[in-house]
């Protein structure tokens, strides 16, 4: 039996050794990508690897890809994250 708590490999084709398609989604519509680094990028790859509401995310994603958005859905689990670079941006543009 393998233990999914300590291994990231996801034999079942998930891609968990790698940055998740669906956060970098989201960081790219929301503006965030490019402020998105370093360890605040592993972190939040750890967080959306553990996600539960990937559907819901898929779906928000191809909403706003058509509507556009300023803010994560309150569902996500970088949804803090994500705000506090959207502030820390738009707070540096001067």
């Amino acid at each position: 039996m393998i233990d999914k708590s300590s291994s990231k490999t996801g034999g079942d084709g998930c891609g968990c050794d790698q940055e998740p398609e669906l956060m970098r989604r989201m960081a790219v519509t929301l503006d965030s990508d490019q402020f998105l680094q370093g360890i605040e990028r592993k972190l939040a790859a750890d967080r959306c690897h553990e996600c539960t509401e990937l559907e819901a995310c898929k779906v928000w994603l191809d909403i706003t890809a058509i509507r556009g958005a300023v803010h994560p859905p309150k569902f996500c689990r970088n949804a803090d994250l994500f705000e506090e670079i959207s502030n820390d941006a738009a707070n540096s543009s001067f």
